[in-house]
């Protein structure tokens, strides 16, 4: 038996103008934060989301809010009521980083994206969305085209006055990374060292903090605290490079 294993990947984005929703309200008004998810698809009517985001703590603070108001249910596109519920559960908690595991039940009764993408291309869906300042850019990974049309037409069919949408790109997935939210690449203490020093500001310019404060307020060596961060900034730049060549492709011959 032959197993294709080609994937195909649509991209569109969304446009929220300000007022129309408590989301990206916050993101239009905080432009230093970054959001982002990966969902998986259970049905037609459930789904599991890892959501990440990241700005200065007074934001990530409010964005948090945010979405504990709005219980973490699936963010509406449409006018009508959302029925879903959800649970969520904090998975990591630093003063400019959030990491949330949410379950979400009966999302079909809900004008959202979500469940577009759960109507048309059914379980075991991947899909991706990055937001910033009001704009969302989603990418769902398809086991073919045949689904492509009804997904854009019942989200550009759900959208309200206020919320645009617009397709971008269809075709394989040849670039899904699949890591948005959670970076395999670093070791445990390589991850924890480069997310506190990125929480107490070790990479804001002027930086906030120095090695050495943050190795004592770590209670680690100074010494062993920049091998990790050398270490997992090392990793990260050689990873960026490798993607960024098989981007590019090949050069001329």
């Amino acid at each position: 038996m032959t197993l294709d294993r080609r994937l195909r990947e649509v991209t569109f984005t969304v446009t929220y103008e300000r007022g129309v929703d408590p989301i990206a309200d916050v993101l239009h008004e905080q432009p230093a934060l970054q959001a982002s998810r990966i969902s998986v698809t259970l049905g037609s009517s459930s789904s599991v989301q890892l959501i990440r985001f990241t700005g200065p703590p007074a934001a990530v603070d409010r964005l948090q809010t945010a979405l504990e108001e709005c219980t973490f249910r699936p963010q509406l596109i449409g006018d009508g009521p959302c029925q879903a519920t959800s649970t969520a559960y904090l998975l990591e908690c630093t003063p400019r980083r959030r990491l949330w595991y949410v379950y979400a039940d009966e999302i079909d009764d809900c004008p959202s994206i979500d469940t577009a993408v759960a109507a048309a291309s059914g379980p075991g869906t991947i899909s991706e969305c990055n937001a910033h300042a009001g704009r969302e850019r989603w990418r769902v990974l398809l086991r073919s085209d045949e689904c492509v049309g009804d997904l854009f037409d019942l989200v550009d069919g759900t959208c309200c006055p206020g919320i645009d949408v617009e397709l971008e790109h269809i075709g394989e997935a040849t670039t899904w990374h699949g890591d948005a939210v959670v970076d395999s690449n670093l070791t445990g203490t390589q991850q924890q060292a480069i997310a506190e020093a990125a929480a107490r500001g070790y990479y804001e310019r002027p930086r906030e903090i120095t090695v050495g404060e943050l190795a004592a307020e770590l209670d680690v060596p100074e010494s062993t605290l920049s091998y990790r961060l050398r270490m997992a900034e090392s990793r990260l730049v050689k990873r960026y490079l490798e993607r960024h060549a098989e981007l590019e492709g090949p050069g001329p011959g």
